[in-house]
C-alpha cells in the first residue's frame, strides 16, 4: 500500500507546478514501504521500492540519494551473482532495474566524475545492444574514454553529442578532441516562470499528436492541417530550448561534423534539425561502440546495387526506382514489383552487394518493434527480426525509401534500439538511411533520386560520403522552386537512356508544371516544410 501511495504521489507531483509537496509525500510513503520489507527481506520487491525512493530523492536533491543508491546497487549485484547460473533471470533483473544504472550515471555527473558517467552510460547502452552487435568479434565490449575519443579519428572538426535520459535528468555529453563538456537538466523542472514544458510532457504530446495523424483517414480534412504537421516547426523549436541546443552549440566552435547519439525516446525525433542553420553534416549512432565497430569498413569501388521496386503501384515510386537504377546501369540487380516477394528478396539478400534500396511501404509495430516490417508483394512481410539474422556485411549502404523505417521501440528495455534500420545495422550494414514518420510519396521520391545523384558524383570523385549526400539532398529539396524542378525533370529525362517510359513520365511532370503560370512564377519552394525532408536520417559509420 505504501509503495503504491509513493508511486501515486510522485506521478501526481510531476503533473503539477507545485510538485515539491507531492514529492515529499512520495518519499515518506516509499520509506515506510522500505521499512516493512526489511525483515524478512524480500529482495526483488525491496529493490522495486528502492528504485522509486531513489528516483524521488534524486528529484528532491536529497542527500540520502547516494546512500540509498549504494545500498540498492549492492543488493542488485548480489541478486545477479545469486542467479549467475540462470541467465534468463539475470537478464530480466538487469532490465527491470535499468533505472538504477541510469541514476548511477546521474550521481557520477553530480559528483563531477564525467568520464565515469560517460563510460557507465555507454556500458549500459552496449549491454542493451548486444543483439545488434551479434556479428562483432566481442559483442560485449564497451569503450573507455580514450577509446571513445578514437571515434573522432584525430579530427578537430568533429564532435559527439551523447544524450543520457534517466528518470529524473537529461544529460548531454559534448566531446571534441579539445574538450569534454557536460550539460545536465532536471526533468522535473517545469520552469513555471516562463511557462515552458518539461521534456516528459513534450514527448507525450508529440507522440499522441503523431499517432492521431497516422490514424486519420478522413478525405474531408487535409493532412497538412492536422496538428502534428501544422505545429511541427513550433514544437521542434520548443524541443530545442528544452534540450538546451543553443547552449550546446556554444561548445561547437569550428565543428563541421556531428555524431548524434540519442537515448530512449530521443531516438524518435529529428534531432539533426535542431542545430542552427544546417551548418553540420550529421550522422546518428545507437552507441559509440557501434561506430567503433565500423571504423575500418571501406566502400567497394564497384558499388553494386540491389534495388526492390515498389510492390504497390505508386507513380513516383515507379519513377524513383528506374531513375536510381540509371546511376548503376552496369551493376544493378533489380527485383521488379511483380516479383517483389519475401522469398525473392531473401534470396537476393544472400548474394553480396554494396547498396540495398527499397522503394515502397513499411510499418512500425509500436507494441512489438521486432515485428516492424517491409511490406512486399501480396502484403507479405519481411520483419526486423528476420532481417537481423541475415549476413549483410558486404552492404555499405541500406536505403529504406518507405514510412517509419527509422522509428525505434523500447519493448522491455527502457533504453533499447529496435526497428527496421537498426536490424539492417545488426546484420552488418555500414550505413542505414531511414525515415522517422509517414512520408510523402512525391517529396520522398524527389529526395531519394537527388541523394543518389549526389552519391554518384561522389563515387566518381572517390569521395563517398552518404551523410553529406543526404544533407545536400535535403537542402536541395527544401530550397528548389517549381521552375527549377521542371528544369531538373527535363535534365533527368535526358539521361534516362535505359528506360524510355520513365523518361516520358519525367517530361510529362515538367510539362504539368510549365502549364501552370502560378507555379512557374512562384519563388516559394513547395517542399520547404520540415515534414517533407526532416524525417530522413542516416545511422552508421562516422568518417567515410
Amino acid at each position: 500500500m505504501h509503495h503504491r501511495k509513493g508511486q501515486a504521489h510522485y506521478k501526481y507531483g510531476k503533473q503539477t507546478f507545485t510538485y515539491w509537496e507531492s514529492f515529499h509525500k512520495a518519499k515518506a510513503s516509499y520509506e515506510q514501504a522500505r521499512e516493512f520489507l526489511k525483515s524478512p527481506l524480500i529482495p526483488e520487491t525491496y529493490l522495486e521500492v528502492m528504485q522509486g525512493l531513489i528516483t524521488v530523492c534524486r528529484s528532491l536533491g536529497d542527500p540520502k540519494t547516494k546512500e540509498y543508491l549504494a545500498e540498492a546497487t549492492i543488493l542488485l549485484e548480489q541478486l545477479l551473482l545469486d542467479n549467475e547460473t540462470h541467465p534468463e533471470i539475470k537478464q530480466r533483473l538487469q532490465r527491470k532495474f535499468a533505472e538504477l544504472y541510469q541514476l548511477e550515471v546521474d550521481m557520477f555527473v553530480e559528483a563531477g566524475e564525467k568520464v565515469n558517467a560517460l563510460e557507465k552510460a555507454e556500458a549500459r547502452k552496449n549491454f542493451c545492444l548486444q543483439w545488434m552487435r551479434a556479428t562483432s568479434p566481442n559483442r560485449t565490449a564497451s569503450p573507455t574514454y580514450p577509446e571513445i575519443r578514437d571515434l573522432l579519428a584525430n579530427n578537430t572538426e568533429t564532435a559527439i553529442i551523447y544524450w543520457h535520459l534517466s528518470p529524473v535528468s537529461l544529460t548531454a555529453f559534448i566531446i571534441t578532441l579539445e574538450k569534454f563538456e557536460v550539460i545536465s537538466t532536471p526533468l522535473c523542472d517545469l520552469f513555471p516562470k516562463d511557462n515552458s514544458q518539461s521534456l516528459e510532457k513534450w514527448l507525450k504530446e508529440w507522440k499522441t499528436s503523431y499517432q492521431k495523424y497516422g490514424k486519420t483517414t478522413s478525405k474531408q480534412q487535409s493532412k497538412e492541417s492536422l496538428p502534428w504537421r501544422e505545429s511541427m516547426t513550433a514544437q521542434l523549436q520548443q524541443l530545442a530550448d528544452i534540450l538546451k541546443i543553443p547552449e550546446i552549440c556554444t561548445h561547437l566552435t569550428n565543428v563541421k561534423d556531428l555524431i548524434l547519439i540519442p537515448h530512449r525516446d530521443l531516438h524518435l525525433l529529428p534531432l539533426h534539425i535542431l542545430f542552427s542553420d544546417h551548418l553540420f553534416t550529421i550522422t546518428y549512432l545507437p552507441s559509440i561502440q557501434v561506430g567503433i565497430d565500423r571504423l575500418d569498413r571501406k566502400p567497394s569501388p564497384s558499388m553494386s546495387l540491389l534495388l526492390v521496386e515498389s510492390p504497390d503501384r505508386l507513380l513516383f515510386a515507379e519513377i524513383e526506382a528506374p531513375a536510381i537504377a540509371n546511376f548503376y546501369l552496369n551493376c544493378c540487380n533489380t527485383i521488379p514489383s511483380s516479383k517483389a516477394t519475401t522469398d525473392n528478396l531473401k534470396e537476393a539478400l544472400q548474394q553480396p552487394a554494396d547498396i540495398f534500396h527499397f522503394t515502397g511501404h513499411a510499418y512500425h509495430n509500436t507494441k512489438q518493434p521486432s515485428q516492424s516490417a517491409l511490406i512486399l508483394k501480396n502484403k507479405q512481410h519481411l520483419t526486423s527480426e528476420e532481417i537481423a539474422k541475415f549476413d549483410l556485411k558486404s552492404y555499405y549502404l541500406v536505403c529504406l525509401s518507405a514510412c517509419e523505417t527509422g522509428i525505434t521501440g523500447k519493448e522491455e528495455l527502457i533504453d533499447e534500439f529496435v526497428g527496421l534500420a537498426s536490424s539492417f545495422l545488426a546484420a552488418g550494414a555500414v550505413y542505414a538511411l531511414s525515415t522517422l514518420w509517414i512520408v510523402d510519396e512525391i517529396s520522398t521520391a524527389l529526395m531519394m533520386i537527388r541523394f543518389y545523384q549526389i552519391l554518384n558524383e561522389q563515387r566518381c570523385q572517390n569521395k563517398l560520403h552518404p551523410a553529406l549526400a543526404l544533407k545536400e539532398a535535403q537542402k536541395w529539396l527544401r530550397t528548389i522552386t517549381y521552375n527549377e524542378l521542371s528544369d531538373w525533370y527535363l535534365k533527368l529525362s535526358e539521361i534516362m537512356t535505359a528506360n524510355s517510359g520513365c523518361s516520358e513520365d519525367l517530361r510529362d511532370l515538367a510539362d504539368i508544371i510549365r502549364r501552370d503560370s502560378a507555379k512557374m512564377e512562384s519563388d516559394k519552394p513547395p517542399y520547404a516544410a520540415l515534414y517533407h525532408w526532416a524525417g530522413f536520417t542516416i545511422t552508421g559509420k562516422v568518417n567515410p
